[in-house]
């Protein structure tokens, strides 16, 4: 610790300037360095530290190290302390996740006798990177999903998160690891594959592999397909209100639900939504009555549905939203608020 003694005392002078309070609110502080895994400071790292044995009560608090991988952590209260640092930009996962560390972590301890600390972290080693798209395995349509990461020899260390279509995720290295993609409507896809007995997720630190991964549909077939008609030509966000009870249910015309949109950008109806085990299709329409199906052609560029996704009110899932165009302008165009319906 004698390459941080030169930060003490202007830090102490600080800390003293606070006046006397019994339970030391706010008065304590860690300082140190972060250090990755050969011994070098790593710049930019998050770091933040915890109150040991104590639940968390509030959004997680974390500083930055500058150029020299020092950072400093004031307002703490007295207590013992544990402090993790990341990076996952360079391969750093969460130092205080056992997920990605096996190593005890560095702990500090803030009294009233010493309102100050020093602690070192040290990361490493890195993790290797899962890189990839996930796409839809008939049309091509880029899909966001969930990943449930476990590892094989301890399934006790698991993570899951979710990932959009160009995702990357950090894979603990020197593990054997098992990756699940699950997306609503499709097919659970797994890597290794359980068909494939010798294929196996061993990374080395650093490395990085990429996945192109093709999602199949797996739809209810007993469910109506939902059937959303488009004027032709329309751009922009549009939604579905549903159970909303003075306006019409949604007709039903050969198992197939219609939701028409006539002109305006939201479509009230008192049917229920539909679950996401339901398919759904989305045509432009036309006034000669000649429909052009929108959710092909994302191959070729020409995918015009984009961030289709469940809204609620009071809590209850009522609302279904997508956006028609490119993918640049569903970007370019922020979703507004949603007013409640107009017959409400």
């Amino acid at each position: 610790m004698h390459h941080l003694r030169r930060f003490c005392l202007p830090f102490l002078a600080i800390a003293f300037l606070t006046p006397t309070q019994s339970k030391g609110d706010g008065e304590g502080m860690i300082q140190g360095v972060v250090l990755g895994e050969r011994g070098q400071p790593v710049r930019g790292a998050k770091v933040h530290a915890e109150l040991s044995g104590v639940a968390m009560a509030k959004k997680i608090r974390y500083v930055e190290t500058g150029e020299s991988g020092f950072f400093l952590i004031d307002r703490l209260d007295f207590g013992d302390y544990y402090v993790g640092a990341m990076k996952e930009e360079e391969g750093y996962g969460s130092s205080d996740f056992s997920f990605f560390n096996d190593k005890p972590l560095p702990m500090a301890q803030i009294t009233a006798q010493h309102r100050y600390a020093d602690v070192v972290v040290n990361l490493g080693p890195k993790a290797g990177t899962l890189t990839g798209t996930i796409s839809d395995a008939l049309t091509g349509k880029p899909i966001s999903g969930g990943f449930d990461l476990v590892q094989v020899k301890d399934r006790s260390k698991w993570m899951r998160t979710s990932a959009g279509p160009n995702f990357r995720v950090l894979i603990p290295s020197a593990k054997n690891m098992e990756v699940k993609v699950s997306v609503p409507g499709y097919e659970t896809w797994l890597y290794p594959d359980p068909a494939i007995p010798s294929q196996v997720l061993l990374m080395d630190p650093g490395s990085e592999i990429h996945l192109d991964i093709h999602l199949k549909p797996a739809h209810d077939q007993n469910l109506p397909i939902s059937r959303f008609l488009i004027p032709d030509g329309y751009v922009g966000w549009l939604r579905v209100e549903h159970d909303v009870e003075c306006a019409p249910p949604i007709p039903v015309e050969d198992g197939v639900r219609i939701f028409r949109f006539a002109g305006v950008s939201v479509l009230e109806t008192s049917s229920p939504i539909p679950t996401d085990s339901a398919a759904r299709q989305y045509f432009y329409y036309s006034v000669d009555g000649s429909e052009r199906n929108l959710a092909v052609g994302y191959q070729r560029g020409n995918g015009m549905i984009w961030q289709e996704r469940p809204g609620s009110r009071a809590g209850k899932m009522s609302m279904f939203i997508f956006f028609v165009g490119t993918e640049e302008q569903s970007n370019a165009r922020p979703l507004s608020g949603f007013p409640p319906p107009s017959c409400q």
